[in-house]
């Protein structure tokens, strides 16, 4: 959308914009863990990108899940001294689990147990299918 493109704001500002998005994985992808996750998405990406733009340092943003995962990696680049992201901005992003509000429903004994039937029924990851329906129970109200 254009006229409400986040994208095209900061480019029209002059800065590169590099994106990174989720692969549909597929019972290939059935055993990567969130270590691969790290190596092959936000380091791989940090990497490429300071590369491309020959900076030392980038900025970055997290949406929802990424933002989880970005969170991570900046506390594992932290403690081995990689300073390579120079700001961290969040959006929908969730990093303390304690507190996840809705989402606490589907995170007890029953829940996982059916995720995980439903995982191994789709050979080792969620579908599609499965995931959309989780979001819009947690929006339920917005689809009425």
């Amino acid at each position: 959308q254009p006229k409400n493109s986040m994208i095209r704001w900061l480019t029209s500002r002059g800065y590169t914009v590099f994106l990174v998005s989720w692969v549909n994985p597929d019972e290939d992808m059935a055993e990567a863990t969130f270590e691969d996750y790290l190596r092959e998405g936000v380091y791989a990406a940090v990497e490429a990108a300071c590369k491309a733009a020959d900076a030392e340092q980038v900025n970055t943003v997290g949406y929802c899940i990424g933002g989880t995962l970005l969170a991570a990696a900046l506390a594992h680049m932290a403690k081995h001294g990689d300073n390579r992201i120079k700001s961290a901005t969040f959006f929908a992003s969730q990093a303390d689990f304690k507190c996840a509000g809705d989402l606490l429903v589907f995170s007890d004994n029953s829940g996982i147990q059916y995720l995980e039937d439903k995982m191994d029924a789709h050979g080792g990851v969620l579908d599609a299918q499965t995931m959309a329906d989780t979001f819009n129970a947690l929006r339920s109200n917005d689809l009425i």
